[in-house]
C-alpha cells in the first residue's frame, strides 16, 4: 500500500437495547427503523454496514492523520447518538467496540489511539467479533481459527461416539451439518493466511473424514478419502468460495460493495485475451493487500480455464470449478 494506514472500526452498540448477539444477523425487519441513520452516515462520508441491531463504521487513514481521523469518527458517532436519542432509541456506548487494523509497524506509529464517544473514551480492542468472525488488529484470524477448531473437534468427538450406529450417508450428512458448516463459514477470509493456520483447519477436516470413513487407517493418506467424499481440501475450498462469489457477482451484479471492486480487463490494444472474460488485477505490494478481495478475486478468477469462466449457469460453474480444483 502507498502509505501506512489503519482502519477505525466502530459498532455503535445495540440500538434497541438488546444484548449483543456476537454479530448474528437476526431478523432483517430490525434494520428498517434505522434507514434514516444511513442518510446521516452518508452525510458524514463514513463507510458503514448495518446488520440488524449492529451498525459498523469503517474509516481508512494514515498514521500521520490519526488524530484528525479519530476526531472525525467521533463526530460521526455523536451524530448517530443524537439521532437515536431524538427518536427514543437506546444506545449503550459501553458495548461499542473500536478496532485499529494494520501491520505492527503501522500501529506502532499511532500516538493517539482513544476514541471519544458520548462522554466516554474508548480504547482499541485487541479483537472484535463481526458476524461470527473474530478479527484481530493484524487480521491473522488466530482467535477465530482456534475457536473453529475447538467447536469442530467437540462435534467430531460426538459424531465418533455414534458412528457405529450410522450408515455412510447419514454419517456424511451429520458431518456436513455439525462440522463442515464451521469450516465453510466465511472461509474466503482465510485466503493468503500462513500455511500453519490453514494446516490447523486441514487437520480438522482430516479427522472428520476418518470418522466418516472408519476403514481408513491412521497411517494411510487422507486425500483419496476426501476425494471419495467429494470434499475439497481447505486451501482449495477457500479458492472455491472466492471464485464462486466472483461468478455470482459478475452474473447477478450484486452486491454492489463487492461488484465495485471488480473491473473487466481491457488491454491497450485488441488481443485475443480481450474476449476471455478476464478481470483487471490491481497492483498490491503488501501481503495484507494481496489478501483483499479486490486482489484475490481477479487473481483466482483469471487462473481458471476459459471454459470454467464461461460456464452458462451457476450449477455448471460449481461442477466445473470443483473438478478443476480437485488435487491430482
Amino acid at each position: 500500500m502507498p502509505q501506512p494506514f489503519c482502519h477505525g472500526f466502530g459498532a455503535p452498540g445495540d440500538c434497541f437495547g438488546a444484548p449483543n448477539r456476537g454479530g448474528r444477523p437476526g431478523r432483517p425487519c430490525l434494520v428498517s427503523p434505522l434507514t434514516p441513520l444511513s442518510y446521516i452516515l452518508n452525510d458524514c462520508r463514513i463507510s458503514f454496514h448495518m446488520y440488524a441491531d449492529d451498525t459498523q463504521l469503517y474509516l481508512s487513514f494514515s498514521a500521520a492523520d490519526t488524530s484528525t481521523s479519530l476526531d472525525f469518527l467521533s463526530k460521526a458517532l455523536d451524530s448517530v447518538h443524537l439521532w437515536l436519542s431524538s427518536n427514543c432509541l437506546s444506545l449503550n456506548p459501553s458495548k461499542t467496540e473500536f478496532l485499529l487494523i494494520g501491520t505492527q509497524q503501522q500501529r506502532s506509529k499511532i500516538t493517539q489511539d482513544t476514541l471519544a464517544f458520548s462522554n466516554c473514551l474508548l480504547n482499541p480492542s485487541t479483537s472484535a467479533r463481526n458476524l461470527g468472525v473474530t478479527f484481530e488488529s493484524d487480521l491473522s484470524l488466530t482467535k477465530h481459527i482456534s475457536s473453529v477448531c475447538k467447536r469442530s473437534y467437540h462435534a467430531i468427538r460426538t459424531l465418533r461416539q455414534v458412528r457405529s450406529s450410522l450408515d455412510h450417508n447419514s454419517a456424511v450428512l451429520l458431518a456436513n451439518t455439525l462440522v463442515s458448516c464451521y469450516l465453510d463459514y466465511c472461509n474466503s477470509l482465510y485466503h493468503g493466511l500462513p500455511q500453519k493456520s490453514l494446516h490447523q483447519l486441514q487437520l480438522v477436516q482430516n479427522s472428520l473424514a476418518r470418522v466418516v470413513v472408519p476403514a481408513v487407517k491412521r497411517h494411510e493418506h487422507i486425500t483419496p478419502t476426501l476425494r471419495q467424499l467429494h470434499w475439497l481440501p481447505i486451501q482449495q475450498l477457500v479458492q472455491y468460495k472466492i471464485c464462486l462469489l466472483t461468478y455470482k457477482i459478475l452474473t447477478y451484479n450484486s452486491p454492489n460493495y463487492l461488484k465495485d471492486l471488480l473491473h473487466p480487463y481491457f488491454p491497450a490494444r485488441p488481443l485475443r485475451s480481450s474476449y476471455t472474460h478476464l478481470l483487471s488485477i490491481p497492483r498490491m505490494n503488501s501481503c495484507s493487500g494481496r489478501r483483499s478481495f479486490s486482489f484475490s478475486a481477479p487473481t483466482l478468477w483469471n487462473s481458471l480455464p476459459l471454459h470454467v469462466r464461461c460456464s452458462p449457469s451457476l450449477s455448471s460453474f460449481r461442477s466445473s470449478l470443483k473438478t478443476f480444483l480437485y488435487p491430482p
